[in-house]
């Protein structure tokens, strides 16, 4: 979206040597039947397991809020959530001269908590680089209360007070209801309505797949497993609370924690290990904050009474080690090292 990037870039893929010992079969799921331990893909195959890790994440649903389709076909809506999408944004961003800037987070839960708020605070950027900062009004409408609700009390007001530092308005607790494309307006369920000349939003999100009925899938907030045995799920598909009863975030730390334990958790429930493995609590997101500078919030989402986790300055070191963490993340999947031992 901020233009650093290009497709080629950010795809993964992984290379045959990194997949050695793994056989990759390539369709889509129609259903899991826990009891038959099968996975039945589209074409009518069946596959069966004697243990399942789901890892089928979360796909955007536009459709969800009435209007939305519109907006975008109209393009006066954009969003961010695909690398096609990101393209668009870009290029409605650097055409955009002035004029009422809106980004509205559309529903809970969506993938990456601080998302909203790192695409303002890149739009203001980009919009600095471009000229046309000061013609440009930019304003985050969510239906939280305060951003990043479940790392606790701290870490949403530090936000806030970073995008109010850059000129960014902040309104929680308003839901949307609907999208009115040719007015450009937004009608919240709190009965508020409000203008915009370019929206970017945050899709609804949903399933890609499910196991019981709609919705995500619930796992055990220690193991990952669901209350199946010997099924597990990880990322954004599932569905986890934290012991101070607030969901887990939807958020590449929170995956990669859960696939370390989901891994081990089946490898001990085929009865090649011992022990089982706990999830781990500790997360961490780095936040793009504009001019080669970026925040961090860090710490442990599973303390009592609640998590205590503040948003560090932002700097350009932190900058520089989230750009080493996804150039880190690529080489894991294309460098030649066999990732099965």
């Amino acid at each position: 979206m901020r233009g650093w990037r290009d497709p080629d870039s950010v795809l993964i893929r992984p290379s045959v040597t990194a997949l050695a010992r793994v056989r990759p079969v390539t369709g889509t799921v129609r259903a899991i039947d826990p009891a038959a331990r099968t996975v039945t893909l589209a074409e009518g195959t069946n596959i069966g397991f004697d243990a399942l890790v789901i890892a089928t994440g979360a796909r955007n649903a536009i459709d969800n809020i009435p209007g939305l389709r519109d907006a975008v076909h109209q393009r006066v809506a954009v969003h961010y959530y695909s690398a096609d999408a990101a393209a668009q944004a870009h290029e409605a961003l650097r055409a955009f001269t002035g004029g009422r800037l809106v980004f509205l987070v559309t529903s809970q839960p969506y993938r990456c908590p601080v998302a909203p708020y790192e695409g303002a605070l890149l739009a203001a950027d980009l919009l600095r680089d471009n000229g046309s900062r000061a013609a440009a009004e930019i304003a985050v409408y969510s239906p939280e209360k305060q951003p990043m609700p479940s790392a606790g009390p701290y870490a949403g007001p530090e936000l806030v007070a970073l995008l109010n530092d850059n000129g960014i308005d902040f309104f929680g607790e308003h839901a949307v209801a609907s999208i009115d494309a040719d007015r450009r307006q937004i009608h919240f369920r709190n009965g508020v309505t409000t203008v915009f000349d370019l929206l970017v939003f945050v899709p609804p999100h949903e399933a890609a797949v499910t196991l019981d009925g709609p919705g995500w899938i619930e796992v055990d907030a220690t193991t990952m497993q669901t209350q199946h045995p010997g099924i597990f799920a990880i990322g954004d598909t599932t569905a986890i609370t934290s012991p101070s009863g607030r969901p887990l975030p939807k958020a590449a730390t929170f995956a990669k924690n859960g696939a370390k334990a989901a891994a081990a958790n089946a490898l001990h429930y085929l009865g090649k290990t011992d022990t089982n493995t706990v999830l781990s609590g500790e997360g961490y997101c780095y936040i793009d904050t504009g001019s080669g500078a970026s925040a961090l919030g860090k710490g442990d989402f599973f303390t009592l009474p609640h998590p205590a986790i503040h948003l560090s300055r932002p700097s350009e070191e932190l900058h520089h080690d989230k750009q080493n963490e996804e150039r880190d993340w690529r080489a894991i999947w294309e460098h030649d090292t066999p990732l099965v031992g």
